[in-house]
């Protein structure tokens, strides 16, 4: 990970296949516990930081200090008995071999016998404490207090802390799927708004081996990502662009709404996220769609689109909750690189939309700059644009103003943290 610059979802499964681990529920809980040890690091860093240098420890082996780090989790987090604590000891003997581990072995009975606090050292700034107590990046805790206030700001940090849930939307595509019996199957409940979801308050990992699933009755999707399909409702029979679109969830819902009658020309830049895209487009039944490798700051295509959807890269901030590993990866020094792409993006879609046709910008971001700023930088060098209200409308407005436009909080929607602008040219 730390050589190849990999998350851990993705160092997790390359590693069980170098080490021939096939077993479903060995990956599952083994992905589990990588993921929730990913949420705590900073934390966890913070407790073992001491016993380190007390062992006059300088340069430690990356597996040597994921370890470390599992080790922590189980014990300060998951408060694991203490025979679990030892087998695991025993396992990572076997794995990283007994020599790796020796020069630490004081490290591990220190962490073992539980003399370490878990709170956050009293000589820390406020900000500082605040990012380890909700164990999140220190300039993701500045930026949110600074644009959201310190209570807002607090709710959601904490609410970080754990999963959140997974939803559900019945593919209305596939005359099979009903939602009552997916939601009989998983237990899931189905919610008045939006029509055709379902939420699961905990993950069941039978969701995709289903024969459900494998149909294309339904597909997984966020509650947030869902509503920017229906905001952006695109009629049967029309033209659409639908930008930056692998793994194709998108795509699926939008043909959903035209009925499988229209076109809908999806663009990713990713060769290996575009063949998610076409298996998503198989399963799912979806005919219109059809996919062309190409960066979305330059669109080949000469048609005008009564529709545009853009969903740019973006610094994931608000998947922080669903996805900790991220927490790490993103960085406040990128977020001008991802604005930058984004309107550049944006900039190009503008091209291609028709007379009276709409943009529908979003992102999984809560930061400002990567939505509301950007917009408004957008609507000042494009005149022909104006904002629309937007239907439904199950957010939270938007900041600075712009009460057209839709925001998504984990703490105060339980899904994504997300961002919804919908703008309609008007020459």
């Amino acid at each position: 990970m730390a050589y190849e610059g990999i998350g851990e979802r993705t160092a997790l499964f390359r590693s069980a296949a170098q080490l021939g681990v096939q077993a479903p529920n060995d990956l599952r809980q083994a992905h589990k516990l990588v993921m929730e040890t990913a949420r705590y690091k900073n934390r966890l860093e913070a407790l073992i930081s001491d016993l380190l240098r007390q062992g006059g420890d300088q340069r430690i082996p990356h597996g040597v200090t994921s370890f470390l780090l599992i080790m922590a989790y189980l014990k300060y987090v998951e408060n694991k008995p203490e025979r679990d604590i030892e087998q695991n000891v025993r396992w990572a003997r076997q794995i990283l071999g007994w020599k790796e581990l020796h020069p630490y072995e004081r490290a591990i009975a220190l962490i073992a016998s539980g003399p370490l606090s878990n709170e956050p050292r009293r000589e820390l700034g406020e900000d500082e404490r605040i990012a380890l107590q909700t164990c999140n990046p220190l300039w993701f805790v500045e930026r949110t207090i600074r644009v959201f206030g310190r209570a807002f700001a607090l709710k959601m940090l904490n609410r970080n802390l754990t999963q959140l849930p997974l939803y559900i939307r019945v593919n209305t595509l596939k005359a099979s799927a009903r939602s009552e019996e997916i939601s009989k199957m998983f237990q899931a409940v189905e919610l008045e708004q939006p029509q055709n979801v379902l939420k699961l308050d905990r993950a069941r990992s039978v969701l995709t081996r289903s024969d459900l699933f494998r149909s294309g009755s339904f597909v997984l999707q966020d509650l947030a990502s869902i509503v920017a399909g229906l905001v952006a409702s695109p009629g049967s029979g029309e033209f659409v662009l639908d930008l930056c679109a692998a793994p194709g969830n998108k795509t699926t819902h939008l043909a959903a709404i035209m009925g499988n009658e229209g076109e809908i020309c999806s663009i990713d830049v990713s060769e290996k996220r575009l063949s998610h895209w076409v298996r998503e487009i198989d399963r799912t039944g979806v005919t219109i769609a059809y996919s062309i490798l190409a960066d979305g700051r330059d669109i080949p295509v000469t048609k005008k689109a009564d529709l545009v959807l853009v969903d740019p890269p973006c610094s994931n901030t608000g998947v922080f909750a669903r996805n900790p590993d991220v927490k790490w990866t993103a960085t406040s020094q990128r977020i001008d690189e991802f604005r930058m792409r984004q309107y550049s993006i944006l900039n190009a879609a503008a091209d291609h939309v028709s007379s009276n046709g709409t943009i529908v910008y979003c992102t999984c971001s809560v930061l400002p700059e990567e939505n509301e700023f950007l917009i408004e930088d957008f609507l000042r060098s494009h005149h022909e644009f104006r904002l629309v209200p937007q239907l439904p409308f199950l957010g939270s407005r938007g900041l600075r103003g712009m009460d057209l436009c839709q925001r998504f909080y984990p703490h105060l929607h339980d899904c994504n943290g997300y961002f919804i602008a919908k703008m309609q040219r008007t020459d």
